[in-house]
């Protein structure tokens, strides 16, 4: 064998010998949690405005470090390429330039540094400033730090002229690639859904080609959760029967009924499984099976439940154990009205509570209150206030200013002697509805009953400048709200007038009244098409949203069948047309929907009265007329009254002429500028347009103790409440007679 042979055998052996051990090193070293796509994938560009940060007004940056900070997430399943930091802002004229800089500082690092020349100084400037990718984690913080100065010498480090202004339309754009993660069922809730991501959550539900009640029931569950879990966000669902979506999708099968478009394997247990789509990694199906319904339920509610324990890629579950069912008013999201409530109780972590510096952001504490709660003849909310703060040096104008929803309630002097805290008791006025309490021309600030509340206490400590040169920049001045703290709801009654869309719109009311929707049935169709399904969904996702819990036990019935719901509060979805039971109700409803049908009785403006709210019903306009038309065009409408079937209980019913005209119902409620013009017991939906009306007659809700039952009654009779009255008087001028003529005559006989 010569000498080229015996080289080149050599090299076949070492070749073979160097793929057979980077094949076993490659087998034994485990996989890497997150894999980088290849670079052709597609990148996708998001823009984060400032105002859609939380920042609603231009931010003031004031003194020798004012500073604002903007918090943003990136998923899990991508990764920053580029960013670029779009500011626009203006500064003081007297700014030194030499001295005078804005300085960036993203997760702290320090990314740049902006001049701030002569030039363009006081009026706006848009500076792009390109930001290393390489900084980024999945919670940022990006913060701009004015350091500014004014003179060359001693000076004032709060003095007026040290400012800058940062647009509420700057903005920072970033570039992503898609990152595919191994499947993992200890990433739930994502990548379906990542608390990273303040978007809306558009997750698509898919389902066989005709799923069957019960299936659609244990989706409804999982949409709940995710519902409660995206919170502000809001969150949609597409459905999609014996389709595939082509992005992170949740598949629900039973072994009679799975998507052609998936090759699912048959189970034998309830089984929760986290798999890529075969056409491309990157997407991933959280797939949800069960040999018949009872186990897709087990399986579904075990996801919702135990989704913290869940590990791997599948797991089968042998059995759930449930809670009881939860009380009335047991609604996490809702403030507590059964005891005084701390505010560690309202907050996440008690350093909310507390404020750095002179001229501090407010605290901030969110407060929910149940939507039915009767605020008729009480004052205010009480609300126990302690507080501590660094002592001035000297009696001055220092103040803790407390507002409720951005309008002012009261002030307290902070006085120098202010050592071991101080404390204040004061009435918080309530507001029910969305009405405004006026009191000679001043609106008198107050909770809304059923929306979003915010109490805002705004520290405000003096600066004392001791002299030329004798001023300290380092502020070490600190206030905090104690978190014992306490608000009381206790005295107020449950008990509102029905029907009223506002409280459905804004809180899910009657609905919510028990978190897990325990006498909540939802009416659908027979066969429920996709968009009706997805219109299901919304809404439970919605009231996943108000209480924080998945909806375990609601029910879903068809309208053949609604007849033994008598006990439940009903939720009728009608989105695709189909009205047989509204019109089946038609005498109890004023308006009925149609394909090309529109039946209205009279219609009167639904206005925000005190009449109205107690139910007077003097208020609506009564008239004979009514309107039988056919249309082409598209109406939507939410609708509540009292339930045909057993008197205190309450229907809503999501009625239009089509499926794609119902969407507008959804983005209404989903819209915080629209949802505001949703009351009265019907609701009419035309794109943006909203008209509401109150026609059918109120009904009540709720207990009222015995006395305040007597109380309510005569406000509303004052005819009565002068009769009585006047009986009253005469029964004591005639006690009073007999008892001084009593005296009399024994004076008479002594």
């Amino acid at each position: 064998m010569n000498r080229r042979v015996r080289f080149t055998l050599m090299w076949m052996f070492g070749l073979a010998a160097f793929l057979i051990n980077a094949q076993t090193y490659a087998a034994a070293t485990p996989l890497s949690t997150v894999t980088p796509v290849p670079a052709s994938e597609q990148l996708r560009l998001q823009t984060l405005m400032f105002k859609d940060m939380g920042h609603y007004e231009p931010v003031q940056l004031k003194g020798v470090d004012g500073r604002m900070n903007l918090a943003f997430g990136v998923r899990l399943d991508e990764s920053v390429v580029s960013a670029k930091l779009k500011l626009r802002f203006s500064y003081s004229p007297a700014l030194l330039p030499l001295l005078s800089h804005l300085k960036l500082v993203l997760n702290g690092e320090v990314v740049d540094a902006l001049l701030l020349p002569k030039e363009t100084a006081g009026t706006e400037v848009e500076r792009e400033i390109e930001l290393d990718p390489r900084y980024f984690t999945d919670y940022n913080n990006l913060s701009i730090q004015l350091v500014g100065h004014y003179t060359m010498e001693c000076e004032d480090a709060m003095h007026s002229s040290i400012w800058a202004s940062i647009s509420n339309r700057s903005s920072l754009e970033l570039t992503l690639r898609p990152l595919a993660l191994q499947p993992g069922l200890s990433l739930l809730p994502a990548p379906f859904f990542d608390r990273r991501d303040n978007r809306r959550l558009d997750l698509p539900f898919v389902f066989a080609a005709k799923p069957s009640l019960a299936t659609l029931r244990a989706a409804g569950v999982v949409a709940s959760w995710f519902g409660a879990e995206a919170a502000y966000r809001s969150a949609r669902f597409p459905t999609f029967y014996d389709q595939m979506p082509q992005r992170n999708a949740v598949v629900f099968a039973t072994n009679a009924e799975r998507p052609t478009v998936l090759q699912l394997p048959e189970v034998k247990l309830p089984t929760i499984s986290v798999r890529p789509l075969p056409s491309d990694p990157t997407i991933k199906l959280l797939i949800i099976q069960g040999q018949d319904a009872a186990q897709l339920k087990t399986a579904a509610d075990a996801l919702v439940l135990g989704q913290v324990v869940l590990t791997g890629d599948t797991a089968t579950i042998t059995k759930v154990v449930y809670d009881p069912p939860r009380k009335a008013y047991d609604v996490p999201n809702w403030i507590r009205t059964d005891r005084p409530v701390k505010f560690s109780e309202l907050v996440g972590d008690p350093s909310e509570l507390q404020a750095v510096g002179h001229q501090p952001s407010p605290i901030r504490v969110n407060v929910r209150l149940p939507p039915d709660l009767l605020t008729w003849n009480r004052k205010g909310v009480p609300l126990d206030l302690k507080y501590r703060y660094t002592p001035p040096a000297v009696e001055d104008n220092s103040s803790l200013t407390v507002s409720i929803n951005n309008s002012f309630v009261q002030a307290f002097r902070l006085r120098a002697s202010g050592k071991g805290g101080d404390k204040g008791r004061l009435m918080v006025p309530v507001l029910d509805e969305a009405m405004a309490q006026y009191e000679e021309s001043l609106v008198i600030p107050a909770f809304q009953v059923g929306s979003n509340n915010q109490l805002q206490f705004l520290f405000a400590l003096d600066y004392h400048k001791e002299g030329q040169c004798k001023d300290s920049i380092v502020d070490a001045t600190r206030s905090a709200i104690d978190p014992d703290s306490t608000i009381d709801l206790s005295p107020f009654p449950h008990y509102t007038t029905m029907p009223n869309l506002a409280l459905f719109a804004n809180a899910g009311f009657p609905f919510t009244k028990y978190a897990d929707l325990s006498q909540t049935a939802v009416v659908v169709s027979n066969q429920p098409a996709a968009d009706d399904a997805e219109l299901m969904f919304f809404m439970l996702g919605r009231l996943g949203r108000v209480t924080g819990i998945p909806a375990l036990r609601y029910n879903l019935v068809p309208t053949s069948a609604v007849s033994a719901q008598k006990d439940f509060d009903l939720l009728v979805i009608n989105g695709a047309g189909e009205s047989d039971l509204l019109t089946k109700w038609g005498k109890s409803l004023p308006a009925i929907i149609d394909k090309n049908r529109r039946l209205m009785t009279p219609l009167s403006p639904s206005k925000l009265q005190p009449g109205q709210l107690y139910g007077n019903e003097d208020s609506k306009t009564k008239s004979p007329w009514s309107v039988d038309a056919s249309t082409n065009g598209g109406l939507a409408a939410l609708i509540g009254f009292e339930s045909p079937l057993q008197s205190g209980r309450s229907v809503v019913a999501v009625s239009s002429s089509g499926s794609e005209v119902a969407k507008n119902v959804v983005n209404a409620i989903e819209d915080d500028g629209l949802v505001s013009r949703i009351h009265g017991d019907i609701a009419f939906v035309r794109d943006r347009q909203i008209d509401s009306f109150q026609v059918n007659n109120m009904y009540y809700v709720g207990h009222l103790p015995w006395h305040l039952r007597i109380w309510f009654f005569l406000s509303m009779h004052p005819v009565l409440l002068a009769i009585f009255g006047l009986l009253a008087g005469l029964i004591l001028a005639f006690l009073c007679y007999w008892t001084l003529r009593g005296v009399a005559a024994r004076r008479m006989r002594q």
